[in-house]
């Protein structure tokens, strides 16, 4: 019996060095486990700013040119001349067709003022001491005179121009809407995969890879 006795507790004794053992052997598992030792991905929303080019409208003006009838202006003569006996001759041209003579006098003393052909025609006289006018002009040559005959060596002032409209260009503006590239700074979101170190546990019951 005392045989016996001893393989039964010899037994149990075993079994129970077993258990233990295997007890120690969880908890240290349990223990190597709840360690920080698995480097394992996880996804992050990251945000952050980038430029990108954008269209943006402006005004701008462009130059365009037409055609158009513009009046012109050309001085003949612009002088003070001293009246003398036999006046102040003033030879000029009409070189545009429809041309208009523009007159102005001005003297201290009363005198007159023609206007004559090449053949020495009078066209057109104007008596006093200043005077203004115009006058509808064929092409051709021609000549102006200013004379007074009471008191010579006055100064007077005589001035002729030639006044005529012709098809020209003329360059005119717009304003015009343009569009153009501007680089312009935006933030966005973006999903990136960052690690960290989670325990085994953990990494055994999150599904991660």
């Amino acid at each position: 019996m005392a045989i016996k006795e001893w393989f039964i507790r010899k037994d149990i004794f075993g079994w129970k060095l077993i258990a233990f053992g295997a007890v120690c052997l969880l908890v240290l598992i349990s223990i190597i486990f709840a360690f920080p030792l698995k480097n394992a991905p996880y996804q992050v929303t990251e945000t952050y700013r980038t430029t990108e080019m954008k269209q943006e409208s402006y005004t701008d003006t462009e130059p365009y040119i037409v055609r158009e009838l513009t009046e012109k202006t050309k001085v003949l003569f612009d002088e003070y001349r001293l009246t003398v006996p036999i006046g102040i001759d003033i030879p000029f041209a009409i070189d545009k067709p429809d041309a208009q003579l523009m007159v102005s006098f001005e003297c201290s003393v009363p005198g007159g003022f023609y206007v004559f052909t090449v053949a020495s025609h009078i066209i057109y006289e104007q008596r006093g001491s200043s005077g203004s006018f115009e006058l509808s002009l064929e092409e051709g040559d021609y000549k102006a005179r200013f004379s007074e005959n009471m008191m010579w060596g006055e100064q007077v002032h005589i001035q002729l121009a030639m006044q005529w409209t012709e098809m020209e260009e003329v360059i005119k503006y717009k304003e015009v809407t343009k569009y153009r590239d501007v680089p312009v700074e935006v933030e966005k979101q973006r999903d990136i995969t960052e690690y960290k170190n989670i325990s085994m546990w953990k990494w055994l019951f999150s599904g991660l890879p």
